[in-house]
């Protein structure tokens, strides 16, 4: 809507509204003039917007059901996918049990009874995690190599059972029949079907119930070949847990030296520098806008794509430049680590949220260095506990920024370990990138089942 989810609701440049108000004006206009309504048209109006999220219900449809649903996934009819194989509903191979949540007074965290899993909040890659919740008085329950399908907010996700528990309303049981659909197979498929599943039940939030989980239709291959799409995946989905393994735990560190002085960072850099040196620049020069959100964790450099005439940039923006160092200084961007060093800036020069710190070092530091220093979680650790503020948002004071030590070693030394850290940086790029495609690979494996190239 033209604004971010902070507390600040800052202005960003994403927003919606203005296709959503120029597709309704082409419905109403065509309404008027008796037009055909096309919903592949692009509309203009100032600029292009997309119409392919129109959907246009008759109101008899709309009451049918007699609860006025507006959602427009309820309404949307997905092209009939076909198969080298049957195509069954799930309810002929698998038993569906639908969740249903136990008495509130018999919830615990000490461990007594069962665990109890209410939605996908628990949820992992494939099989669902430790509950947070117990309960003494399990309802409806969900065996070992049980399919959790959440059925609603959101309606699809899917996750293996490795234990009995107790589910509730949030959550359903697919429970495979051993002779005609293999666990693994089941998961696979209906996490590849997961965009295409819809409730249409359900006026708050969506939701999915019993019946319709059971008319959910899937491909059914003999065993044997449900066997082999397994065991296929699951050799790629290895080298996918040791890739995001990988890039999960790592962490550049940079090994301390006893012998290296500690200084404080106001003596290695300037703290926000002045706007002053703007002013005699062109106004009608293009400058990057760089949003919080562009700041990439665990990422070194940003490159900006945003562009900004300098006169149409407020004074409520902090102003940096090409090889600057940036860190969040709010909650909870700080706390996620959100920091970079200032790259491919337009003409050098950028502006962004004031809620950045911007450090300029002086030539006793690289930028790569002292961004090592500071985007860390001990530096993190030092300022959680001297953070202040109200209403859940708080800010790290600049003093606490300014007087935090860092390891300082010569440049030579300096330029030695960040070389050495770009190095690790590029495996874990690496990994990143194989990650990607054997999650294609994955989906193809899959797409090969049904008569497409999905």
């Amino acid at each position: 809507d033209g604004f971010d989810l902070g507390a600040q609701r800052r202005p960003i440049a994403a927003n919606d509204l203005p296709s959503v108000h120029a597709e309704i004006a082409e419905y109403l206009g065509c309404l008027r003039t008796g037009e055909s309504i096309d919903a592949s048209r692009v509309v203009e109006s100032g600029a292009q917007y997309r119409t392919e999220r129109r959907l246009v219900v008759g109101k008899d449809r709309v009451a049918e059901n007699g609860d006025y649903n507006l959602s427009g996934d309820r309404y949307r009819e997905v092209e009939a996918r076909l198969s080298h194989f049957p195509i069954v509903p799930l309810g002929e191979v698998a038993e569906i049990i639908a969740g249903q949540s136990p008495p509130g007074t018999s919830y615990n965290d000490a461990g007594i009874g069962m665990p109890f899993h209410q939605g996908k909040t628990e949820f992992g890659e494939i099989f669902i995690g430790e509950s947070a919740k117990w309960t003494t008085e399990p309802q409806r329950l969900a065996e070992n190599g049980d399919i959790l399908i959440s059925v609603r907010a959101p309606v699809g996700p899917v996750n293996l059972v490795t234990q009995r528990i107790c589910i509730g309303r949030g959550l359903a049981a697919i429970r495979p029949m051993a002779d005609r659909l293999l666990t693994f197979y089941a998961f696979y498929v209906l996490r590849n079907l997961e965009s295409e599943i819809t409730g249409s039940t359900g006026v708050a939030f969506a939701s999915i119930n019993k019946d319709e989980i059971e008319k959910i239709e899937i491909p059914l291959p003999p065993l044997e070949v449900q066997q082999e799409i397994v065991a296929e995946i699951e050799g790629y989905q290895c080298i996918l847990d040791a890739a995001q393994m990988v890039v999960q735990n790592y962490h550049p560190t940079i090994p301390l030296d006893p012998s290296w002085p500690l200084v404080e960072v106001e003596k290695t850099c300037i703290v926000n520098p002045q706007k002053s040196e703007l002013s005699a620049l062109d106004k009608e020069m293009a400058v990057s806008f760089v949003p919080m959100s562009d700041m990439g964790e665990n990422k070194m450099y940003f490159d900006p794509k945003r562009c900004r005439q300098l006169k149409e940039v407020g004074s409520n923006y902090i102003y940096f430049k090409n090889d600057d160092v940036l860190i969040a200084r709010v909650t909870p961007c700080f706390e996620n680590g959100k920091a970079g060093i200032a790259k491919s800036l337009n003409n050098g020069i950028g502006f962004g949220s004031s809620e950045f710190y911007v450090l300029r070092p002086t030539k006793k530091v690289l930028s790569e260095w002292l961004y090592l220093c500071v985007a860390t979680p001990a530096f993190r650790k030092h300022a959680t506990p001297q953070m202040t503020g109200t209403g859940g948002l708080q800010r790290v004071p600049k003093m606490v920024l300014k007087n935090y030590k860092i390891p300082l070693p010569s440049l030579s030394t300096q330029q030695a370990l960040v070389a050495e850290i770009a190095s690790e940086q590029a495996l874990i790029d690496a990994n990143r990138e194989l990650i990607k495609r054997f999650e294609k690979k994955i989906q193809t494996a899959i797409a090969r089942i049904w008569n497409d190239k999905r």
